[in-house]
Order: C-alpha cells, then sequence, then structure tokens
C-alpha cells in the first residue's frame, strides 16, 4: 500500500480516540518485565511522527518519525532487530544513541489492521548491548497480536458481535502469553472482596485452576516473614491509589517455595475506587541466579567462609548493636594469621597451601563453634568477631583453642605440615569505627609475629606506645633518607694480641635538620619495617661500595668490613645475588666482607632458606658472624647449625664484669667455647683497661669499644689515628708495628 493511502487508513481509524487505552499500557509493562528491558512502547507512526498508544520508561507522548526505528520496521513491514545501535549506519547518528547510558538494542514488530495496513509496532529498547534473542521475536509478535486485537476491536465497536469474538480471541492471546512469560494477572473487587485468579496464577502457586480463594488464603500462601509486607502494601494502594511492586516467597501445597513478584495498582471508577488488579510473575529462577551473585559476592570461593567485604559489614553492624547496649557492654575482634604459611607455598606449591587454608578453615569453624563469626581476611589471615557481652578473657581461651586445634590438626594427605597460629586481639567498650578495633586488632597482631608467635596477644597502651615509637623512627629514618642526611660510619675491631685494626663495623647514622645525630636506639625500631630494612640495607651497601677504597687503603686490604644483616634481606631470594653484585661494583673481595646477623633471624628459619643463604655466601668465602651472643633466645645449636665463623659477645656481659663474677666466669665461657669450634669471638663494649687485660688474659682475640676507637667515618677515623693503624695505636700504648715484629 501506498505511503499517501496508508496515512488515509490511519486517520479513519481514530486512534487518538481510542476507548481502552489501559489495555496496551498493560501490554507494554507485560513486555518490560517479559524482556527485562526498560522500555516497551505501542506505537503508531503517521504522517510526520511516531506517538504511543501504550509506553512504558519513557515520559515523551511523541517524537518524530525521522528519528525513529520504528519507522524504520514499518517502511520495511518486517520485524526488526538491533543488537547494537551504535555500530548500525544509520542508528548511530540518533540522539538516544549517542553518548554513554544511551540506547543500544531495539526488538520491533510491525502492527497491522485487519486489512494488512501497517499503522505502527510494539517494540522494546535497552541501554544494554545485544538484550534480546532472535526466539524474542515471535514471543514479542504474541503481545503485538494483543495490540493488533485491542486495535481492531476499537474499529469495529459498532459491530457488537465481532467485537465479543475479538475480546474473546485477545483473552486467548493474554492466556497464551501468561504461560509463555509465566506471568498471571488478578484482580480484586473492593466491593465485594471476591479476588479473581487467571489460569497462570493457579499453576504458579501449584493449585488446580478454579479452586476456592479469597485474599485471606491468598496471603496465607506468603512465607510468615513476608505476610506483614503483603498486607501493608494492599492496605497503602487501597488507601492513596499507589502502584505497588514487591518480590516474596510463597510455598505451594507441595512444600515447593517460589519467589513472586507482585505488581498492581488501584481501578477507580468515575472517581471511586473500585478494584484492585494487577500481574503475578514467577521470577524464581531470577532470584535464584541472584542469590548466587550475591553469595559469591560475600564469600571466600576457596574455603566457603564469609570473606573480608562481609565481615566489615557484620562488624559496623555489631558497633551500632554495641552502642544500642550501653557502655558496658564489650565488643571483641580477633586476627589470625598462620605461621610459616608462606614457606608452604614455596616448598610445597600453592594447591598444597590452597588444601591447607581449607582444612584450617574446617578446623576453625569446628573450634570456634557457631557463636563467633568467622571470615577469610585475605591471605592466610582469617578474622573473628565475637558476640556483644563477651569478656576478653574468653576470647583469649577460645583464640589460644584455636591455635592449638590448627597446630594438632593441620595436615595435607600423607604429610603434616608444620604451620603454627598468631592472634591479635582487640577489644571497645566505647564508640568507635570498624576501623579502629581492626586496627588495634592487627597492631596486637603484627607485635605477636615480632615478639612472640604462637599465642594470643590483646591490644594495649604498651602496645601502642611501641607503634607510635616505631611510627616516630619510621618518620625519622624515611625523612632522613629522603633528604640525604644518613651516612655510613665505621667501628674498628682489634685483634686484642697484635693490637692491629682488623675489622670495621658499618653502621647507620642519620643527622637531624639540626645537625645534631640521632641515637641508634632512636631508629632501630623503624627497622622491624621490612620495606625500610631492605632500603637501608642498599644505602648502606652503595655506602661501603664508595667508601671501601679509602678503608682498604688506610687499615689495610685485609680488612674485614661487617654489614648488619635484616631478616627482610636474608627472607629475599636473591641475598646471594646482592652480595656477588656488591662485590662486582667495587673493590672487596669475599674475604673482606662479613655479614652480621643476630640469633632471632636464626630462630625464624623454619623452612630452612637462610641456613641456605648463608652457607651459599660461607662458601663463596665470606664470613658469618653471630651479633649479640648470649641475649635473648641463645641456643649452641645456632652454631652447629649454621656456618658461623664469628661470635660477637654482647657487650652488657663486658660492661658488668668489673663487678659481676657470673659475669665474668660467662665471658670465659664463651671464650673457651670458641676457642674449642674455632670461631673467633670478639667481645662488644670494651671501654676500660681493666676489660682489655681480662679480655687478653682469658684469650679472648678480638674486641671493640670506646677504648680503642668511636665509631666514625674515614675522615673521623683518620683523625682519631693520626696516623696509619699500621703504624700507631693511639690508646694502647705500644706501636701496631712492633707488636707484629714480636709476633
Amino acid at each position: 500500500m501506498e505511503e499517501a493511502a496508508r496515512i488515509v487508513r490511519l486517520q479513519d481509524l481514530a486512534l487518538d480516540r481510542i476507548k481502552q487505552p489501559e489495555v496496551f499500557g498493560k501490554i507494554t509493562r507485560l513486555a518490560s518485565d517479559l524482556f527485562a528491558c526498560p522500555i516497551a512502547l505501542v506505537s503508531i507512526i503517521d504522517e510526520q511522527d511516531q506517538w504511543f498508544l501504550g509506553k512504558t520508561g519513557v515520559e515523551l507522548d511523541r517524537i518524530a518519525r525521522d528519528v525513529s526505528f520504528c519507522a524504520r520496521c514499518v517502511e520495511t513491514g518486517k520485524p526488526m532487530r538491533i543488537d547494537d545501535a551504535s555500530r548500525d549506519a544509520r542508528a548511530r547518528s540518533h540522539p538516544f544513541v549517542r553518548g554513554e547510558g544511551g540506547l543500544r538494542s531495539y526488538l520491533g514488530v510491525p502492527l497491522r489492521t485487519e486489512d494488512g495496513t501497517l499503522i505502527g509496532t510494539v517494540c522494546c529498547a535497552s541501554p544494554e548491548i545485544a538484550a534480546f534473542r532472535e526466539e524474542d521475536i515471535a514471543r514479542l509478535a504474541i503481545l503485538a497480536d494483543l495490540a493488533e486485537q485491542g486495535i481492531n476491536a476499537h474499529a469495529k465497536t459498532v459491530e457488537l458481535a465481532r467485537a465479543n469474538a475479538s475480546l474473546s480471541k485477545l483473552n486467548r492471546l493474554f492466556k497464551q502469553a501468561e504461560t509463555a512469560a509465566q506471568i498471571g494477572s488478578w484482580r480484586v473487587d473492593l466491593k465485594t472482596d471476591e479476588l479473581h485468579w487467571s489460569d497462570q496464577v493457579f499453576a504458579i502457586h501449584g493449585v488446580p485452576v478454579g479452586s476456592p480463594v479469597c485474599v485471606e488464603s491468598a496471603i496465607q500462601f506468603y512465607e510468615p516473614g513476608d505476610r506483614s509486607l503483603v498486607e501493608q502494601t494492599l492496605e497503602r494502594v487501597i488507601e492513596k491509589g499507589e502502584p505497588f511492586s514487591f518480590e516474596a516467597t510463597i510455598k505451594r501445597p507441595d512444600g515447593a517455595l517460589r519467589r513472586i513478584r507482585t505488581m498492581g495498582e488501584r481501578i477507580d471508577v468515575d472517581g471511586l475506587a473500585d478494584s484492585l488488579a494487577g500481574v503475578f510473575i514467577d521470577c524464581t529462577e531470577d532470584h535464584q541466579q541472584t542469590l548466587a551473585l550475591q553469595r559469591a559476592a560475600t564469600r571466600d570461593a576457596l574455603t566457603g567462609l564469609c570473606n573480608r567485604s562481609r565481615f566489615d559489614e557484620r562488624l559496623v553492624e555489631a558497633l551500632e548493636e554495641r552502642a544500642e547496649a550501653g557502655p558496658n557492654c564489650a565488643l571483641t575482634v580477633m586476627l589470625l594469621d598462620l605461621d610459616g604459611f608462606k614457606d608452604v607455598n614455596d616448598r610445597l606449591g600453592h594447591l598444597v597451601g590452597d588444601r591447607l587454608l581449607t582444612q584450617i578453615a574446617q578446623t576453625l569453624n569446628r573450634s570456634l563453634g557457631e557463636d563467633p563469626f568467622l571470615a577469610r581476611w585475605g591471605g592466610d589471615e582469617f578474622a573473628i568477631l565475637f558476640p556483644i557481652g563477651w569478656s576478653m578473657a574468653d576470647a583469649v581461651t577460645m583464640a589460644n583453642r584455636a591455635i592449638n586445634d590448627i597446630v594438632e590438626q593441620v595436615s595435607t594427605g600423607e604429610r603434616l605440615v608444620p604451620v603454627s597460629a598468631t592472634c591479635g586481639l582487640a577489644e571497645m567498650r566505647s564508640d568507635a569505627s570498624a576501623q579502629e578495633i581492626i586496627r588495634r586488632a592487627d597492631l596486637a597482631l603484627y607485635h605477636g609475629k615480632a615478639n612472640g608467635r604462637g599465642i594470643a596477644h590483646c591490644w594495649s597502651d604498651d602496645i601502642e606506645a611501641v607503634h607510635a615509637a616505631r611510627q616516630a623512627a619510621m618518620t625519622l629514618l624515611t625523612d632522613a633518607l629522603n633528604a640525604g642526611r644518613a651516612f655510613a660510619a665505621y667501628h674498628p675491631i682489634i685483634e686484642l694480641e697484635s693490637k692491629a685494626t682488623v675489622g670495621l663495623e658499618a653502621l647507620l647514622r642519620l643527622r637531624r635538620i639540626d645537625g645534631s645525630l640521632v641515637s641508634a636506639s632512636e631508629i632501630s625500631p623503624a627497622l622491624i619495617d621490612p620495606h625500610l630494612a631492605r632500603r637501608v640495607s642498599r644505602f648502606m651497601m652503595d655506602q661501603i661500595v664508595s667508601d671501601a677504597p679509602g678503608l682498604l687503603d688506610w687499615f689495610g686490604p685485609k680488612t674485614r668490613i661487617g654489614i648488619n644483616v635484616s631478616e627482610a634481606d636474608l627472607g629475599r631470594g636473591d641475598f646471594v645475588e646482592v652480595i656477588e653484585d656488591l662485590m662486582a661494583r667495587s673493590v672487596l673481595e669475599p674475604e673482606n666482607i662479613v655479614l652480621e646477623v643476630t640469633e632471632t633471624m636464626l630462630l625464624l628459619d623454619e623452612a630452612g632458606r637462610i641456613r641456605n643463604t648463608l652457607s651459599a655466601l660461607d662458601e663463596r668465602g665470606c664470613t658469618i658472624a653471630l651479633d649479640d651472643f648470649g641475649t635473648g633466645f641463645s641456643s649452641l645449636t645456632h652454631l652447629r647449625d649454621f656456618p658461623i665463623r664469628k661470635v660477637k659477645i654482647d657487650k652488657d656481659f663486658i660492661a658488668t664484669m668489673a663487678h659481676d663474677h657470673q659475669s665474668r666466669l660467662i665471658v670465659q665461657a664463651m671464650v673457651q667455647m670458641g676457642q674449642s669450634l674455632d670461631i673467633r669471638m670478639v667481645a662488644e663494649g670494651v671501654e676500660t683497661q681493666e676489660q682489655y687485660q681480662f679480655l687478653r688474659s682469658i684469650g679472648c682475640s678480638h674486641a671493640q669499644g670506646f677504648l680503642f676507637y668511636r665509631p666514625g667515618t674515614l675522615e673521623e677515623l683518620r683523625a682519631q689515628t693520626g696516623t696509619r693503624p699500621a703504624l700507631a695505636h693511639p690508646r694502647l700504648g705500644r706501636t701496631e708495628g712492633a707488636a707484629q715484629d714480636a709476633a
């Protein structure tokens, strides 16, 4: 049909005066729900415009025909589907397509009168790409058929019989649409309180079509927790007349649960409330998918525990509950971190590590029971929120039980894995943020990892003070390194028999902005931080490379330079290469290098990585020295298990020798042990002639202290000696050259 004749036919229909426009609004709402799209239209294409018999998701009443997708559908007379309008040559410049959030997907089916005249479309649109499938055309065609029947019914209102037949067909099509989309319609007569269900509503509820049903019995299908929502919604819509939509769960007579979305509105006649009408949509599958997505968002995929995000949410809720409970009610949080888990991953692989984490999660679930809220915090760390009102003593008891259960039960198939756990706990009795209580628990955990693994540690003011001192030290150290106010000083080590300077210990020194020196005790807390410790090591090695030519020239080519090594250095896998690089870019040979370690580092070597690293360096000719021997966790097994060639006796023993007989005996025993094991013993902190004479008398080979030199730069050491140490020693009263000659 030519366009002019089509326009004439369209004008004859007088669709702008249609008597039942609400039918087309229902069609668009049904289409929007059926295809999960925000926009659905029943459109008429006239000579200049596209206007709407029914609309959902748009505010406009009409748009210009030349920017209409539906006009193209009418021009072709065929269904039209566009997956991405931004890639369509004709559509990409469309004002509704351009920019973010613009329309991307379109699905349209032509509308015809009974004589075949193309008058418009039923269409859906979405900002999502490829929102519609090819098979959706047939489903949309059912709704187009509904719209066509409504239009034809309007055109033939004078023919009552044919109009009744059209309405009957319309009802059958509605039933087909209901079944296809699992959508049913309902109506409540407000005068008689009678409830009418379509066949599909009976099917959704799992009861035979035509079974007796009333509003009260219909509400009983809903789960008890949802019934008040249904009742309040119905009361509100009757009173205010506002459309409503909600989701709830019903229980069928056979016990099956279904998730239902209910939509409806009040129908007024002559200004008075006549009825409530709407639709039921069975959205069980969509609801289950949503629950699965929510579970994925709040659960840890590996262990099945709640994840950090869900723990944070629960903690915020608990803090609000604690505030309501009163100031004397406590809330306790615990962070549990595995000791040695990184070594498990490194030695046995991540698959074993994953199995281990899963087993530990199960162990914690059994150990903690149902009351505490357990989550995987991340990596090998778990978070526990105790019920409000639990005492710290009860929480610590449960923490230690969990630690013991982990140690006793952890295994992976055929082998036991040596993993333990450390806990940090924090308790809040006053209003505070979730971040603050987690910070305190994390601080207690950090303190435990550094000072006592394998037990539970509770946050305290003392721990907070230590943390504040560490933060201040880190700031002081970082600022000095960044501003170039850091330098290396060297403390000579003397061979007591010859009085020759045979070694130097490299020490980090800092200056404040005013030029004053920072004491070693002020910055030592900062070196617990692995990042800063490695940065200091890199800085000191660069300084040693720069100073080495002058040091060896002044003190002799065989002078050994001691480098203090941190746990962070030895924990990295490339430390041997770091030392080899140090030698490659300096005049230093392996025999010039002494690596000073502490017993704490050796205690943490559960996987043997530190021992392997030190052995490799020992094989290359470097000397491994054990610093501060005699304090802390001294163990002779370290001298057996590690390649220790030099031991430095802690200065506290040297300082008390003059008035403490036991200290003298301990020092003498250490020296004799060193002689037996062929280990060079160095006495630290020698400050008096009496100490010097006693150490010589018991056969101690080396010493270090203010009696001989104070730490200083090469220039400062030159100033202390006044001449090369090989020629004279300033404090011992005899020339080293003469001593060497006598030797």
